[in-house]
């Protein structure tokens, strides 16, 4: 559901077109108590650029779209700032298991980073990821999701290896994993078999 800011953006879009206005044509155009903290705050959300002193000017519609897309980078060593242990698992543990040979589970605009971590730390997860600017969510949460988002799978406690710097399920789970989903990941069993062959000796 859009916000009133992403509603006035359109009326200013609308209004100036690609044209920048002072901060006296923004109060003409759209009356408002404190126009200097609207202008302010829609600069700060990636709505407007300052092109002078007291001038701005929208964003480009389409600008706005990738640098959107730009700030939600793919990162999978973000979670290593907050400090609670957790596991990279499902899919993206058969990506690393696989050293980014094999990714599933993602479409053109939802890119999940799956995590187990203890259900003790489910809140301090969410805020973490809120503090950094990043959706988080549990299993089964009622939301649309989209762009790259750290789904969280709450568990007892944490069972983790490295691999390639990152903290992952052991391969056996892994494997587990692929295993009871044939259709998707036939093609890594073999691999993933060797692998936990490995870990196992």
């Amino acid at each position: 559901m859009p916000t009133a800011y992403d509603d006035l953006y359109a009326w200013i879009v609308s209004t100036f077109v690609s044209e920048g206005f002072s901060t006296d044509e923004f109060t003409e155009a759209f009356p408002s108590p404190d126009p200097r903290k609207v202008l302010s705050d829609l600069r700060r959300l990636g709505y407007l650029e300052s092109i002078d002193r007291g001038r701005y000017r929208a964003i480009p519609p389409q600008r706005r779209i990738q640098e959107t897309i730009q700030r939600s980078e793919f990162s999978l060593t973000l979670p290593q700032g907050a400090g609670y242990p957790y596991a990279l698992t499902d899919e993206t543990a058969v990506a690393i298991w696989t050293d980014g040979g094999y990714w599933t589970g993602f479409t053109r605009g939802f890119r999940p980073i799956h995590m187990r971590v203890r259900r003790s730390d489910v809140r301090r997860w969410l805020r973490f990821f809120r503090s950094e600017g990043r959706r988080a969510v549990s299993p089964g949460s009622p939301e649309t999701l989209f762009g790259v988002v750290y789904v969280l799978h709450p568990v007892a406690s944490v069972r983790r290896v490295e691999r390639g710097g990152l903290p992952v399920i052991p391969a056996r789970e892994v494997l587990a994993f692929a295993e009871a989903r044939p259709h998707v990941y036939e093609p890594v069993l073999r691999r993933l078999r060797a692998l936990t062959a490995r870990e196992a000796a």
